[in-house]
């Protein structure tokens, strides 16, 4: 009799507890807009914020409530680009693709340190704890920050402490260049080539004590520039060579003469 009474009440419970959900349910449903999950849908669902929302749903939900650009997948490119504007009756701006930079060549070779890290293997706290295996305080740190960060297995530290973008992985989604502690990635458009590959403020004096391929800020790759016809291409600010990138203009030959190498041409990057 126990056990039938037992069986009995729950079973009454159960079924209030399945009411009760079914109550909740239709009381705090919230309708999605058919629209928004279509273009969710399209997405690639990688989450990676490239668009500058947390997830694709966020973007998605951007595009149809406040008219967000449809072109902001970098992950989908132009294809899921085409898609969403066909969807929303709107014309796709081209936009060229993007790939991360690593703007330094200060290796293991370059920019040697006598000592030995063996703190965390992290950009970040090596910084933080001022323990690192390199001299230079503006180059890369090589604990891979950047490797860590990225979803597309598209950057890798090599065996020489600098990070190689593959360009055929990359999407440009900004990761690595929000984890890199010492802002030397950079995202370009992929048919840009020359690049100065040094990030360091330093007097020529100092810059090449602690980095052979340091930039010296010699002003040969301005003068070349200049001779050219073109003397907005790059310009020395604070020793340091800088390109023009919002009117890029760069030629090989005006870096041919570059005493370091630190102006170069598609470094830190396998193209295949």
């Amino acid at each position: 009799m126990s056990i039938l009474l037992s069986t009995i009440v729950m079973g009454v419970i159960g079924l209030l507890f399945s009411l009760f959900l079914v109550y909740a349910n239709k009381k705090f449903y919230v309708e999605i807009d058919p629209i928004i999950a279509e273009i969710e849908e399209i997405l690639p669902g990688a989450n990676c914020s490239g668009c500058g929302y947390a997830s694709c749903a966020a973007y998605a939900e951007a595009i149809v409530k406040n008219g967000e650009d449809v072109g902001k997948c970098v992950v989908g490119g132009s294809e899921v680009t085409s898609k969403i504007a066909e969807i929303m009756g709107v014309t796709a701006s081209e936009k060229e693709r993007e790939i991360a930079v690593v703007m330094c060549r200060g290796d293991n070779e370059a920019s040697k340190f006598p000592g030995i890290y063996k703190g965390i293997k992290s950009c970040a706290a090596a910084i933080y704890s001022q323990d690192v295996a390199k001299r230079c305080k503006y180059g890369c740190v090589g604990l891979g920050d950047c490797e860590e960060a990225c979803q597309f297995d598209a950057i890798h530290v090599s065996e020489k402490g600098i990070p190689i973008v593959d360009a055929e992985k990359c999407t440009g989604c900004g990761a690595c260049v929000e984890a890199c502690p010492r802002d030397i990635i950079e995202l370009h458009p992929i048919s840009q080539s020359v690049f100065v590959y040094c990030k360091s403020k330093d007097p020529a004096v100092v810059a090449r004590a602690v980095c052979k391929n340091a930039c010296i800020g010699c002003g040969i790759c301005v003068r070349n520039a200049t001779n050219d016809g073109r003397p907005e291409a790059i310009k020395v600010v604070d020793n340091l060579a800088v390109i023009n990138f919002e009117n890029y203009q760069m030629k090989e030959e005006y870096i041919n003469k570059c005493p370091t190498k630190a102006i170069n041409v598609n470094k830190n990057v396998i193209n295949k």
